[in-house]
């Protein structure tokens, strides 16, 4: 069959004379889609505190894919379309398995957009033997999949890999169907099953899509070491037999960007950032929803480095794109919100950064109920806005709430468990509670790691933190080679001009300041103020706190 489409008459020519729609334009889909989005929109905010929270990540599962297929509606519309041809030669299979009036009967109901007796028809076959009722589930899989049934979908897909367990279309759809329902096992196990398989067949594009698959799954479980090969030969191979111009080479760019950059690779994650982009708006245009998502991600990588002005340039144009595109009050316009208002946070440009929170964490309370991760994360940040603030009965409230959403999602040994802890022991140890701050601090250090290499920023900052605790408790020995670690980790993953550094130099010169050792403090505080005045605007409070410490011990010095 071929497929000629256009947004007035898309048809699919079957077998010479015979043009067949399925019922189907583009239009069509698209109120199908919003349909289906508003349905969700209404079951997430109706679900409240009723739904457990398995319920709730399923309904965000679905919105997400919504929304990914609204974002382009002509791909959307040729993939509903070729499912329904699919099924239309599924169905053509089934003969003597059927009686044949019942085969015709759901064809021409098919032809004319309506899939209930297909699926009947689908159905009955799976009362039968033979390979015809593995190709029966998938396509029940596949129409319950297109409707946003996804435990259907699962039951289907697991019931045609198991019958025809090296098949790789079905292998394929119940992994990725397992992925997006977190049956994180299940998924690694026909996903790498499907790996044998293609890898025997030789490199193609299909091999990359496996391998790409395989490395979202250890991403998702942060198991970033073994996601990077992944990673890297999908890329390889997506380019090779796609072309890079191609939008799937893009996202793969993209995806090995996110992973680079959780590892602090930085140098290594913006000309893949860069590359996808250029390619999705020479795909796409210039305002498309995958072009906010990549200036997203690449806008992380800025504030991370320390860029603010590119950061929040950035950052504007794809909240600009989101709002026009979805609306003001969906939750990817809430991902690049929570995104602007850390940036105006690690600006000091707080009353921006409290409006941004206010108004994400409100629409995603709204839209996921009150225990999800997205949430999470902005309770978290809103934690540390009110940190900042002194408002430390509030921040803690937040922090606790935040790390027990966290733990009971991902579990004790997660990034994002470390990240909380972190920020409690912070807490503590500006309140003076120290006795409450180490074993937070030491468990926050354990699990990164763990997780992550040992030369991370991630453990850069727990060392860092561990070593103020140590300091102001005047354990100056164990707090020295934890600050000597965090200084050589942030200087290799950062440059040496890096304002992470200038923060790791100004502890250490006051660990040397407090033991009488100014000769060894005096040039550290004279780099640490010379970075910040280079990487931080001028006036911000950490420039005067560290020159007012540096002044203070040039006049003891004086004194001697």
């Amino acid at each position: 069959m071929q497929m000629s489409t256009g947004n007035q008459s898309p048809v699919i020519k079957a077998g010479g004379d015979v043009s067949v729609t399925y019922g189907l334009d583009e239009e069509r889909v698209k109120a199908m889609l919003e349909q289906q989005q508003e349905t969700l929109f209404r079951k997430l905010r109706e679900s409240g505190f009723a739904a457990n929270e398995q319920e709730r990540q399923l309904l965000e599962q679905q919105l997400q894919a919504v929304s990914a297929k609204l974002a382009d509606i002509e791909k959307s519309y040729e993939e509903e379309l070729a499912r329904r041809e699919a099924a239309d030669a599924a169905l053509a299979q089934m003969r003597g398995q059927l009686p044949e009036a019942q085969i015709e009967k759901a064809q021409i109901s098919l032809r004319q957009g309506d899939t209930a007796a297909a699926k009947s028809a689908f159905h009955a076959v799976l009362d039968k033997e033979g390979g015809a009722v593995a190709l029966a589930a998938y396509q029940l899989g596949q129409m319950a999949e297109s409707e946003l049934e996804y435990a259907e979908a699962m039951r289907q897909y697991k019931k045609a890999a198991v019958l025809e367990e090296d098949k790789p279309e079905y292998l394929l759809a119940a992994g990725k169907m397992a992925r997006k329902l977190a049956e994180f096992k299940q998924a690694q196990d026909w996903l790498e099953h499907l790996l044998e398989i293609r890898e025997a067949e030789g490199e193609s594009a299909e091999l990359g899509g496996v391998l790409h698959e395989l490395a979202l799954l250890h991403k998702e479980l942060g198991q970033y070491k073994e996601a990077e090969p992944l990673h890297l030969r999908a890329v390889a191979l997506k380019e090779k037999f796609l072309g890079v111009e191609h939008p799937d080479v893009a996202e793969a760019l993209n995806d090995l960007a996110v992973l680079y950059r959780r590892e602090a690779k930085y140098k290594e994650a913006e000309p893949l950032y860069l590359r996808a982009l250029a390619v999705q708006e020479k795909v796409f245009g210039e305002e498309h929803p995958s072009v906010a998502q990549t200036l997203n991600d690449l806008g992380i990588l800025y504030k991370d480095q320390g860029r603010f002005t590119e950061a929040e340039f950035i950052y504007l144009r794809s909240l600009k794109i989101r709002e026009n595109h979805f609306g003001k009050e969906h939750l990817d316009v809430t991902e690049t919100m929570n995104n602007l208002a850390l940036l105006y946070m690690k600006q000091e440009r707080y009353q921006e950064t409290e409006s941004l929170y206010l108004i994400s964490l409100a629409i995603r309370e709204a839209v996921l109920g009150k225990r999800h991760p997205r949430v999470a994360i902005t309770i978290n940040n809103l934690g540390l806005l009110y940190e900042k603030q002194g408002k430390y009965e509030e921040a803690e409230q937040l922090y606790i709430r935040s790390l027990s959403i966290t733990e009971k999602i991902f579990g004790e040994a997660h990034p994002s468990v470390a990240q909380r802890l972190n920020n409690i022991a912070m807490l503590y140890r500006k309140q003076d509670r120290y006795a409450e701050a180490e074993p937070l601090y030491l468990r926050s250090l354990a699990i990164r790691e763990q997780i992550l290499e040992k030369e991370h920023p991630d453990v850069a900052q727990s060392l860092h933190n561990l070593a103020g605790l140590y300091r102001a408790q005047g354990r100056y020995e164990e707090a020295e080679p934890l600050l000597y670690r965090a200084i050589q980790i942030r200087e290799d993953k950062f440059g040496k001009d890096h304002s992470d550094v200038s923060i790791t130099l100004r502890t250490t010169a006051k660990l040397y300041r407090d033991q009488g050792r100014y000769a060894e403090a005096e040039p550290l505080f004279q780099r640490a103020l010379s970075i910040m005045k280079e990487k931080i605007p001028a006036g911000h409070s950490r420039i005067a706190a560290c020159q007012k410490e540096y002044d203070e011990m040039k006049q003891k010095m004086a004194g001697l």
